[in-house]
């Protein structure tokens, strides 16, 4: 696939994803659950996708059909509410029947409880603001992004990035970045070169948690430092924010919160 270039400028930050090596790993496979799903603030469908893990030299995908989805919310005074526990299945991706309206401030996780009444809950993550884009400049091949998080709190953010032509993927990327060490300035700038004529550039910006930061730059560490969105939810062994509680130990997988802010550029 095509490669782009990226540069983030924090103004005094800039955060990277390091390589690292890969090291041969000699274990007993052992057959586990991987959840994985974002709801963010756009109105419109959440889906959860839920499977088994399968060894590392078989590349089919193993769903898992027979699952209890729920997902539920709470407000500003810790008043709990059930959103939705009417999903449709199709090949282990559940899908809320009805659309849902997030609302920024409220929490939101959800309930998977398996064929054996294993439950498995996520972590109560809040739903963020959007990023404000306060500016974007295009030339021939690069755009330049620039947007704002407030200086007064810790911000993470989760960009992925899509390059299509004539309605055909070519590329696509993903980038974790945060101002946490460094959080003296509100200005944060994207930049991307590489573009074509005829290309269409979709950005996605997502103001996340930090447990769903933690997540995702683990996933991007597993893959390299040319991740493919594509590649994402293979069944790795990671660990996000979902626990057994069962057995209170963290499982595979990861269900985050995201205040989104999309962009779409034609070249």
């Amino acid at each position: 696939m095509k490669k782009l270039y990226i540069y983030i400028t924090f103004i005094s930050l800039f955060t990277l994803i390091s390589c690292v090596e890969n090291i041969s790993q000699d274990f007993e496979f052992k057959e586990q659950i991987f959840i994985s799903g974002l709801l963010t603030n756009e109105v419109g469908f959440v889906s959860v996708q839920v499977q088994k893990t399968v060894p590392v030299t078989d590349t089919t995908f193993n769903p898992v059909n027979d699952a209890q989805i729920s997902l539920f919310m709470k407000d500003s005074s810790d008043d709990v509410s059930l959103v939705s526990d009417s999903f449709t299945v199709n090949n282990g991706t559940y899908t809320t029947s009805e659309m849902i309206t997030p609302i920024i401030g409220n929490t939101y996780w959800i309930e998977a409880i398996l064929q054996d009444q294993t439950v498995l809950i996520s972590e109560e993550e809040i739903l963020r603001s959007p990023i404000p884009i306060t500016d974007m400049e295009k030339t021939d091949d690069s755009i330049r992004i620039t947007f704002t998080g407030p200086i007064d709190v810790q911000n993470f953010y989760l960009i992925q990035l899509e390059i299509l032509k004539d309605g055909t993927l070519i590329s696509d990327e993903l980038i974790v970045s945060n101002d946490r060490i460094f959080n003296e300035e509100e200005e944060k700038i994207l930049v991307i070169t590489g573009m074509n004529e005829g290309e269409t550039l979709n950005v996605n910006i997502s103001n996340i948690n930090f447990t769903t930061f933690q997540f995702y730059s683990n996933v991007i560490s597993n893959q390299g430092n040319e991740p493919e969105v594509s590649s994402l939810f293979l069944p790795v062994n990671l660990v996000g924010n979902i626990s057994n509680m069962t057995t209170n130990d963290l499982v595979l997988g990861n269900f985050g919160v995201a205040g989104l802010t999309p962009i779409t550029i034609d070249f």
